[in-house]
């Protein structure tokens, strides 16, 4: 992990700065500032492909425009000019994008060949993203909706309003104050709490689970190694498959289910409907 001193990114047209989060090592040879934005009248959804570095996305409802900022960092000059953000529209969409060089299909590694953007984006909050980020830690904050694909690093997702749709290759994972959440993780711990509707895993490799405060049900599809704890949930909770670790279940409004398990303990205290788990784990 590099050294990091914090620079705070202000956005045209809003009252205030963002939350500096970006961050810039000892290590970083050529530096520059990086910025672009557009109009966000008539908008309809904002689609964000990002690269090497860490990044920051927040909508804002008194935002009239799409701002995105931050500073490019390489090792050589001509790295350094070549590692751009760009902000463009086309129709209802706005697309928000980093320009590496190692991206280029005529790149070869050498000395101090590394490049990166630490990226800062500002929105309104009624707009949904859609997101692509491949290396880095990454926030998202206060958006209509979230659908994420991330590589690697950090994540954490908070105050969504409708549904946060997120796919994890590696790094922790927090979730918080969204209406629905469907997770697809690779490894990593997870950590999901206050969600107004269902909570949904898909596919979790290895990692600890924790699943708290939920309005509607949760349903856990596969999960191959970590702990499962999951608590206050008003619906019912399914566990489909685990292969390893224990389950813990507290406080739930209506069934407890685990269909299939491997190895681990299996453990709930009250329950409002019916629990149903395998035999050998009664």
């Amino acid at each position: 992990m590099r050294t990091k001193h914090w620079i705070a990114l202000l956005v045209l047209g809003l009252p205030a700065a963002m939350t500096p989060m970006m961050a810039l090592g000892d290590d970083c040879r050529f530096k520059a500032d990086r910025a672009g934005g557009v109009d966000a009248k008539g908008v309809e959804k904002v689609v964000i492909r990002a690269g090497a570095g860490d990044m920051k996305v927040i909508g804002r409802t008194n935002a009239v425009r799409i701002e995105a900022r931050g500073v490019a960092c390489a090792g050589k000059q001509e790295m350094l000019d070549a590692t751009q953000i760009s902000v463009r529209r086309e129709g209802n969409t706005v697309f928000v994008e980093t320009t590496l060089p190692q991206n280029e299909d005529s790149w070869s590694w050498g000395n101090n060949d590394y490049a990166y953007i630490d990226l800062g984006v500002a929105l309104p909050a009624n707009l949904p993203v859609d997101a692509i980020d491949s290396s880095g830690d990454a926030v998202f904050e206060d958006l209509k909706s979230l659908a994420l694909q991330d590589s690697s690093g950090d994540l954490r997702v908070r105050r969504i309003a409708e549904m946060a749709e997120v796919g994890d290759s590696s790094g922790d994972l927090t979730i918080e104050d969204v209406g629905s959440a469907q997770v697809r993780d690779s490894s990593g711990d997870i950590e999901i709490d206050h969600v107004r509707k269902d909570v949904r895993i898909v596919s979790d490799s290895s990692g600890d689970m924790r699943i708290l405060n939920v309005d509607g049900g949760v349903v856990v599809e596969s999960d191959s190694s970590g702990g499962i704890r999951i608590e206050d949930v008003k619906g019912a909770v399914r566990v489909e498959s685990d292969s390893s670790g224990d389950i813990y279940a507290a406080h739930v409004g209506g069934d407890f289910t685990v269909s299939q398990d491997g190895s681990g303990s299996i453990t709930h205290q009250s329950v409002g409907g019916q629990v149903s788990v395998p035999a050998n784990k009664e």
